[in-house]
């Protein structure tokens, strides 16, 4: 076993090695480029030596990082997991889409439970919802690692004044009244908390609070 650990660990370092040597000879070829001599003074020497700068000046930032990641792993260390963080968060970003099934799914939820014994605040959030997925209001707003699901004035189509306006839009500073829910870790959170108990009308257990501690009605 530590046999082959130690052939799979040399095997690792001559790839490198030889990705290396690649690199450092694609490198050289590209800073030791020279344009023929039909090409000096048109448009193709102008571009190359633009290709050329980019080239260096990437290839000498990519060395500066490397050389501080080595002085300073710590703080490298702490950068590279913020960026594995958000490179986590956005692949686990919500769409539109996934909220359009988790309201039907729960909307399925809800309607094999009787009537009488349905949660009124989930059944009116989903109602109001699919009102809004009827009149076209829904929206939907990426912000990279998380999606907020908001609803708008009118529907993308209307051509009516206060549709098109633009001193008539949805203002920042009440933008939040109209968030409907929030997308975050392949989670819509607001959905989630309106279906807690969705199985549950507490409305049914009110006359309990009348009785009194024998189990009596009172006369």
């Amino acid at each position: 076993m530590a046999t082959q650990k130690a052939n799979a660990v040399q095997r690792f370092r001559s790839l490198l090695c030889l990705y290396k040597s690649k690199f450092n000879q694609i490198a050289n070829k590209v800073a030791n480029f020279e344009t023929p001599e039909r090409f000096k003074g048109t448009f193709l020497e102008r571009w190359g030596k633009y290709w050329r700068n980019l080239y260096i000046d990437y290839r000498d930032v990519a060395i500066d990082i490397t050389k501080d990641c080595k002085d300073r792993p710590i703080r490298a260390s702490i950068y590279f997991s913020f960026l594995g963080g958000l490179y986590y968060l956005s692949k686990h970003n919500p769409d539109e889409v996934s909220f359009r099934d988790a309201v039907i799914q729960n909307a399925s939820k809800l309607v094999q439970v009787g009537e009488m014994v349905r949660n009124p605040a989930s059944t009116e959030h989903l109602m109001w919802i699919e009102q809004c997925y009827n009149e076209r209001t829904i929206r939907c707003l990426n912000l990279g690692i998380m999606s907020l699901i908001w609803v708008d004035n009118y529907d993308k189509m209307c051509a009516l004044y206060k549709a098109t306006c633009p001193y008539l839009q949805p203002r920042y500073i009440t933008f939040h009244q109209r968030i409907i829910d929030v997308g975050f870790l392949d989670r819509w959170w607001i959905l989630e908390d309106k279906m807690k108990d969705y199985d549950v009308n507490e409305a049914q257990f009110q006359y309990l609070s009348i009785l009194p501690s024998n189990g009596q009605l009172l006369a």
